[in-house]
């Protein structure tokens, strides 16, 4: 059965490389078809015949690896086929939802996940939307059904060579489209009935109480949105953010704990007729499922909870049923069942953690049961698990996030004890009594999570952990390399004494063979940077404007998108897109004015990179130097020209003020004016440099609202190509129309980074890539403006 289980886990991954199931339907059903009888017959004759083992395995493999591509192909292809489709972008609809997610609410609105019971289109019954609600308050209560006015619009997010991928998140998550609530119209029709949901609710409005609210409730019921910035940051620096995500450590600890604690109550009833029929272990490993179940309904059974539940569960049934190998028997089938239930699961890093840590904390353990029992041992094993665990956890990782932290190694070896056995059990019984009128427990555990936020956050502003910065490693390693290290470094977690040694050098020889491969890869890459030289990146930040030049020495950076509670451009896109390009520094930033869409990630960028020189004007309030009209930067064969600023600003609008820059590299050039309306547009045009805005590219102004882009300042730029930094199928009309029309009437090109992604411009032979075309099964096709 493992080696089928582990057959078909392959073909369900083969969902990450897919490029497409834009099929003709019949030609896609006949392929899974095929497929499915290809892999049912061989599997049937490897079970039903007697054959060799060597033979057998490979049948086994063969029909797991088919039948696994057709049950992840069929559900992708199912779940694409309910998103809503591009017509009703941005349509008004009337509709009765059910609330069916906490909202999570921010300074600006409140977001929530619904599900539609009424609609005046059949297609948009039944579909998972997540809203937004663009007010101060919010309404919504959890399990409520409202009839509202809603607007509409399909799964798209920005692309972009590394980073967060929202449209393959909604894809994974279920969710069907997206959209915003109209506040002229709203009617509540029903309240909450389901127990679960009020309890969750009156669960989230009594921890909202607290100061650490964010923590308890994403710790309860699985709510992280009330988290800080701060709080996000500093637990991430740590190596701790794992533990505000209800996962498999969490249901472990609670499921055992709860074991633990009705197998000796049970066991203390033994002289009774009931505890006599029941052996305490059956009784107690009954009992923490159950406890498992309610902890995974207080979150809601997001799938890392249902997963986790599903693990402990089929490995309780396992020994429940006395086999051998119980754990691992267990293991395999909440594996399969997993993979049955949630076959998109496969893209998560969640899923890939949850089963990689159980696993390498099953080899560790495996054959150690005769160890003595003295502190040191168990010390010593601990250890052992944590550093099996974060050496192995780092190549996933790094995989996915582009970044792994050693700092956490030794912080968990202190933390997880503690919180497994003490913090979580603590604040768990604290609820419970609060919700009896007992407070003061659960007061005296805000108190302490607060001030270990306090006193934490102290210690890195003493700069402490910068003389642990070589604990944190931000690098994107090839997939292949990264798998053979995987396991290589699981081989070396088995009790093999007589081959641990070989496969340690092994280990270490692939490490050292990956680092120069990566330094080679580097050096080659510079050497074609030296004849390439420049770059140019238009990234992908939505509604915003982020522009990179770099080349293999220099790097300068136009702004850093938008930032808002809990996500920003930086972290999501740009930080993750700089270090996949092995950018280590920054060598001047550039941040055009203040408006959040343009300057919201300084910060963040700040704190993540080495930056020589901050250019931004009065408004900024740390160390820069002013957008001087005039100036000019010359790097290596790049020329950098200020045209605008603060300094001969038309008025005291942000927009206004912005800082305008020509990129000019040989004799291609890129002009980047920020968000600059039409005054300052008729100022530039009719100074008497006006000539010297001519450039082959430029970036629409204002986005492409209808405020910017004039006549007189289109003809002196005079371009070949306009590319719109803005969001697709925005609540806003950008690029407007009329604008659109104008750029036409040139014969201007257009580009737009919602519908192309990030763009890559080579200013030596002047191609264009377009980050979205790398096709993925759950991304939209590019489209044009």
């Amino acid at each position: 059965m493992l080696t089928w289980t582990l057959a078909f886990l392959a073909g369900c991954c083969s969902i990450m490389f897919i490029p497409s199931l834009s099929f003709d339907s019949i030609i896609l059903s006949t392929l899974m078809l095929i497929l499915a009888v290809i892999g049912m017959l061989v599997t049937a004759k490897a079970i039903l015949t007697n054959l060799p083992t060597a033979v057998k395995t490979t049948l086994l493999a063969i029909g797991g690896i088919c039948l696994g591509i057709v049950w992840t192909c069929s559900n992708a292809y199912w779940q694409l086929q309910r998103q809503i489709p591009e017509p009703f972008n941005n349509q008004a609809h009337i509709i009765d939802a059910e609330v069916i997610g906490l909202p999570a609410i921010y300074p600006e609105y409140c977001q929530f996940k619904a599900h539609i019971k009424q609609a005046e289109h059949d297609i948009l019954l039944g579909k998972m939307i997540r809203l937004k609600f663009y007010q101060s308050e919010c309404p919504f209560r959890l399990g409520q059904v409202w009839q509202m006015q809603v607007k509409l619009k399909p799964i798209h997010g920005p692309v972009n060579m590394a980073g967060f991928d929202l449209e393959r998140f909604y894809f994974e998550q279920g969710i069907d489209g997206r959209g915003y609530v109209r506040d002229d119209y709203l009617e509540l029709r029903s309240k909450t009935a389901s127990p679960i949901h009020q309890f969750r609710q009156y669960s989230h409005d009594h921890l909202s109480l607290l100061d650490t609210a964010g923590v308890f409730q994403a710790l309860l019921i699985g709510e992280k949105s009330s988290i800080s910035s701060e709080q996000r940051e500093l637990l991430q620096k740590l190596g701790l953010s794992h533990l505000i995500a209800i996962s498999g450590l969490h249901i472990s600890i609670i499921a055992g704990v709860s074991f633990w604690l009705i197998n000796f109550l049970w066991g203390r009833a033994a002289g009774l007729s009931i505890g006599r029929k029941w052996s305490s272990l059956q009784v107690g490993l009954i009992g923490s499922c159950l406890v498992a179940f309610l902890y995974s309904a207080m979150a809601d059974f997001s799938i890392p909870t249902v997963r986790a539940l599903i693990m402990w569960c089929a490995v309780a049934s396992a020994f429940l049923l006395q086999r051998r190998a119980a754990f691992y028997d267990g293991l395999t089938v909440s594996l399969l069942l997993v993979l049955l239930i949630f076959p998109l699961s496969v893209l998560s890093a969640s899923f890939w953690m949850t089963f990689i840590a159980v696993l390498v904390i099953s080899l560790i353990l495996m054959g150690r049961t005769q160890q003595k029992p003295g502190w040191k041992q168990k010390l010593k094993l601990l250890i052992k698990l944590q550093l099996g665990i974060t050496l192995i956890l780092a190549i996933p990782s790094l995989l996915y996030f582009q970044q792994a932290s050693f700092l956490g190694m030794f912080v968990n070896i202190i933390v997880i004890p503690v919180f497994s056995v003490i913090i979580l059990p603590a604040i768990f019984l604290s609820f419970l009594l609060s919700l009896f009128g007992v407070a003061w427990p659960l007061e005296q555990l805000d108190t302490l999570v607060s001030d270990f936020f306090r006193y934490t956050e102290q210690l890195i502003h003493s700069n402490f952990l910068e003389t642990l910065s070589v604990l944190f490693i931000d690098a994107q390693i090839p997939i292949f390399i990264a798998i053979l290290i995987f396991l290589v470094l699981l081989l070396c977690c088995l009790p093999l004494s007589k081959i641990r040694m070989p496969l340690i050098s092994c280990a270490i020889l692939m490490i050292v063979l990956m680092l120069i491969g990566t330094k080679l890869e580097r050096k080659l890459s510079e050497n074609q940077l030296l004849d390439n030289k420049w770059s140019i990146e238009v990234f992908d930040v939505g509604h915003g404007l982020s522009v990179l030049l770099h080349n293999s020495n220099r790097t300068i950076l136009y702004d850093t998108g938008y930032a808002s509670p809990g996500s920003s451009a930086a972290s999501s896109y740009i930080i993750p897109s700089l270090r996949t390009l092995g950018i280590s520094h920054i060598d001047t930033l550039i941040l055009s004015h203040q408006d959040n869409d343009h300057a919201g990630g300084a910060k963040e960028l700040i704190d993540n990179f080495p930056i020589n020189r901050i250019i931004a004007d009065s408004w900024y309030d740390k160390p820069s130097q002013p957008c001087e009209v005039g100036q000019s930067i010359e790097l290596e064969g790049a020329k950098l020209e200020f045209f605008y600023g603060e300094q001969n600003a038309v008025s005291n609008k942000a927009n206004n003020q912005s800082c305008v820059v020509k990129i000019t590299i040989n004799d291609f050039s890129i002009l980047i004016p920020g968000d600059i309306e039409k005054d300052a547009e008729y100022l530039l045009a009719s100074s008497d440099d006006y000539a010297k805005l001519k450039s082959d590219i430029l970036i629409a102004p204002h986005h492409g609202s209808k405020t910017s882009s004039t006549y007189p300042f289109i003809k002196r730029v005079d371009p070949d190509i306009v590319i719109y930094t803005s969001e697709l199928h925005s609540r806003y009309p950008i690029p407007h129309p009329s604008v659109y029309k104008r750029y036409q009437e040139f014969n201007i090109k257009a580009e737009h980074s919602g519908c192309a992604g990030q763009i890559t411009i080579n200013p030596y032979d002047r191609t264009i890539k377009h980050w979205r075309e790398e096709r993925r099964v759950w991304r939209k096709e590019a489209c044009g403006v």
